[in-house]
């Protein structure tokens, strides 16, 4: 007896090979969705790198002056201490910021890219020039470019207004955060931006 066996014709895509269209669009959808999953959870650590890498420069400039400042004790030259208020720190490096533009005036001032630094040669000051935040949580944190200043601390006892090594009493030298506070600490509206 002659048995034939009949067979459904889905049965004979099981021997085909590749993906159908539905399977290729699932697969797609489900990568994209990780992908922006991901991206969420990774943008704010670009967000914190760049804060941290403001912040390692400050305080390189930190040390960079209270060795400069120490190096003019040290050599009987105290009362050129007050030469450092308003200077540009960032001469005080072996090597400036690879994205330092150098002293600017008031007239360029507007077309200094972002996340560079330059000094400010009105105001006296050194500015970094923070851009749009990558992440929507640091959104919430005050965008206010960060700016340094060389402050020069002592008592006039004399009641010159000059430091006089000799009669005044030196407190310091400091570079003193002079805009910018909040974005460096990673604090807005009553939140920490970590």
């Amino acid at each position: 007896m002659n048995h034939r066996r009949f067979t459904p014709a889905f049965a004979s895509r099981s021997t085909a090979h590749g993906f159908t269209l539905l399977e290729l669009v699932v697969v797609i959808t489900i990568i994209s969705i990780l992908v922006a999953v991901a991206l969420e959870k990774l943008l704010p650590y670009l967000d914190a790198a760049e804060r941290a890498a403001v912040l390692r420069i400050e305080g390189q400039l930190r040390s960079a002056l209270v060795l400069v400042a120490a190096e003019r004790i040290a050599r009987g030259r105290s009362a050129t201490i007050t030469e450092l208020e308003d200077s540009n720190p960032v001469n005080f490096l072996a090597e400036p910021p690879k994205n330092y533009l150098g002293e600017l005036t008031n007239d360029v001032l507007a077309g200094v890219p972002v996340r560079h630094w330059y000094f400010d040669g009105g105001l006296r000051r050194l500015v970094y020039r923070l851009g749009e935040p990558y992440s929507r949580a640091e959104s919430t944190i005050p965008r206010e470019d960060p700016a340094f200043a060389v402050n020069v601390s002592f008592v006039d006892i004399d009641g010159d207004g000059r430091f006089e090594a000799s009669r005044d009493q030196l407190y310091g030298v400091h570079l003193d955060r002079v805009a910018g506070r909040q974005w460096l600490a990673g604090v807005g509206n009553g939140t920490h931006g970590d």
